[in-house]
């Protein structure tokens, strides 16, 4: 079942593949155990989180301070990271009665040409 969760995850989040200049990085995780950590970024750019969860419940996506609530039920959600930090903390905290598989990604934002 977590297989199957882990593919649906990362199909709904997977915009930029790795090998693309606009990838930063990202991972697939138990709800359970939910996303902290710090990410390296360029301080002052924009980037963007996507996520996906795969299963039941809610998760809690903490990110510049922001809190947004990701349903597992339905698919994804891309927030703006801007003006980003040297570091950004990423906290995705399972709700209540939560499970399933998260994916998520970081992704370069190229100013508009």
């Amino acid at each position: 079942m977590e297989d199957e969760q882990g593919k649906r995850a990362k199909t709904a989040v997977a915009i930029v593949p790795p090998d693309d200049p606009l990838f930063l990085e990202s991972g697939l995780e138990r709800v359970a155990d939910g996303v902290h950590r710090r990410s390296a970024l360029e301080q002052g750019e924009n980037y963007k989180l996507s996520a996906a969860c795969a299963g039941q419940g809610s998760m809690k996506v903490v990110i510049q301070g922001r809190a947004t609530r990701l349903p597992c039920e339905e698919g994804a959600l891309s927030l703006p990271i801007e003006r980003a930090p040297a570091q950004l903390p990423i906290d995705i905290t399972a709700e209540a009665g939560a499970s399933g598989m998260i994916a998520w990604q970081i992704t370069r934002v190229t100013a508009p040409t």
